[in-house]
């Protein structure tokens, strides 16, 4: 799909295809549903404002580079995704969207204004600018997985603005009851748990 302007279509990306977004793909108000996995998802010019966008399988380690989003609605699962761009918003961006019903761990803000950014749901959570929680999550004990991966979390360059986890694959990984998890993180600076 390029070189085109969609307004409240319904875009379906299919599982085992490459499904290309761009060049010069607007789309307004539209509800992508994507089967995609990494591989077979490439971004080279988006603009989506308004709509959806509803990842029905977990997309891995997916940066949404050469995209731009503005008052999006993300659902479903992303596993170490970033959004934005580390360097220049004129390539990517993310703005006023609602990840609030979208299930996050290991995903990233760059460089973007949190104000209108509608967090997940608990038991996901939010680290607002990480690298200011480095020192404090440094000078801690933890129980060793949760301290692994508040160590990644907190490893960041300041253009990452938020990272969001799930605490039920802390718990998980940590054999700790969830509610034991949610009281750890209550703890570090920059944390916000959403009901």
């Amino acid at each position: 799909m390029k070189n085109q302007v969609l307004s409240s279509q319904t875009i379906e990306l299919e599982r085992n295809q490459v499904s290309f977004l761009g060049p010069n793909l607007e789309m307004h108000d539209c509800t992508v549903i994507s089967e995609a996995d990494t591989k077979g998802l490439t971004i080279v010019g988006l603009r989506m404002h308004g709509g959806i966008f509803h990842q029905k399988r977990a997309l891995k380690d997916f940066h949404f580079r050469g995209a731009h989003f503005s008052h999006v609605r993300f659902t479903g699962n992303y596993l170490g995704c970033d959004f934005g761009d580390w360097d220049d918003i004129n390539r990517s961006s993310v703005s006023e969207c609602d990840f609030s019903s979208a299930r996050m761990h290991g995903c990233r803000l760059l460089n973007c204004d949190m104000k209108g950014i509608h967090i997940p749901k608990w038991p996901c959570f939010c680290l607002s600018n990480p690298a200011e929680a480095r020192d404090f999550v440094n000078s801690r004990s933890w129980p060793k997985k949760i301290g692994l991966n508040l160590d990644i979390f907190t490893d960041e360059d300041r253009e990452c603005v938020a990272t969001f986890g799930d605490a039920s694959v802390l718990a998980k990984e940590s054999g700790l009851p969830l509610s034991e998890v949610r009281s750890l993180l209550m703890v570090i600076p920059g944390i916000h748990i959403i009901d």
